[in-house]
């Protein structure tokens, strides 16, 4: 566990700065007060509930962020067979709050993170950092930066998920997980697919995905058969020709050529897949675009 660490009084010139970073096991914390500055959150392999005053109750898993804005009551209550580690890192300044708000991270619920075990390195390279007293507080303030830009890049959209997975409103007005018992194989598919749409376009393989969210090929493909009824290839396959087919829809006079190096396949194997996804070859339904453009360029004439 990284000891709480508090860092020195913060140059009147910086609009964003680091207040505190550390980690602590999974315990009770009561603030009925509030902390003075933004505390970002993050759960490392357990569970609990985060209760904010007059707002509701969240349940917080292994791999989410959770932000609790400065001066609001709040208290956190692991469950009782968790055994996590709970990091925070406080934010001040004058543009804490709009630099969150702007980057979507500012949310009233806990958001998962892909590749949470990379931010949890930076905070820790962080705490080390300022315990052997190598960091100056405009450098902090730069770190600060680059890390809410990695996580607001990181961040699962809400609309990613799997059935059964997620929060979902109580008619008292409160916020729990529909899932009460934590289950680390769907964070990690959660983690998987999110990384599948971030990258689609890129050369990413089902092996890189795997290794990102700590599974073997073979387990990860075991779980997105359960859940979707097909292999990871086979979502990642599907999720690029869907992308290619949106893509041509907005690009009608575009080549196959144009739409396989979009989403980051080889010509002759995209309209082999094309064809046997949609039932029609790219070039075929380029064709059929360009055709309705025509026909719709001569009656706006």
């Amino acid at each position: 566990m990284l000891a709480f660490r508090l860092t020195g009084l913060p140059d009147s010139r910086l609009p964003l700065y680091l207040y505190c970073v550390g980690t602590q096991e999974e315990k009770v914390l009561h603030r009925p007060d509030g902390f003075p500055v933004y505390q970002l959150f993050l759960s490392r392999g357990g569970e609990g509930q985060f209760k904010i005053t007059g707002k509701g109750t969240w349940t917080m898993g292994a791999g989410q962020l959770f932000i609790v804005e400065p001066e609001v009551p709040h208290e956190y209550v692991p469950h009782s067979k968790s055994k996590g580690e709970l990091g925070y890192i406080g934010i001040g300044g004058t543009s804490a709050g709009s630099v969150l708000q702007s980057t979507g991270l500012l949310q009233n619920e806990p958001c998962h993170i892909s590749g949470f075990e990379i931010i949890w390195s930076r905070m820790t390279n962080l705490w080390h950092a300022l315990d052997q007293g190598a960091t100056e507080m405009w450098d902090t303030s730069t770190l600060i930066y680059q890390l809410i830009l990695d996580l607001a890049q990181l961040k699962i959209p809400s609309d990613v998920g799997i059935g059964g997975i997620g929060s979902s409103m109580a008619q008292d007005g409160t916020v729990t997980r529909s899932n009460r018992e934590h289950d680390p194989s769907k964070d990690a598919l959660i983690r998987a697919v999110a990384l599948m749409h971030t990258h689609y376009q890129d050369d990413l393989l089902l092996k890189h995905v795997a290794d990102a969210v700590g599974y073997s090929v073979q387990h990860l493909n075991r779980l997105f058969h359960h859940h979707y009824g097909v292999t990871g290839h086979q979502y990642m396959q599907r999720l690029r020709l869907q992308k290619a087919s949106e893509w041509l829809d907005k690009h009608p006079r575009a080549s196959v050529r144009e739409a396989a190096e979009t989403v980051g396949m080889e010509v002759n194997y995209f309209i082999r897949m094309f064809k046997r996804e949609f039932g029609e070859t790219p070039g075929k339904g380029i064709k059929h675009r360009n055709q309705l453009q025509m026909e719709k360029d001569l009656t706006n004439s």
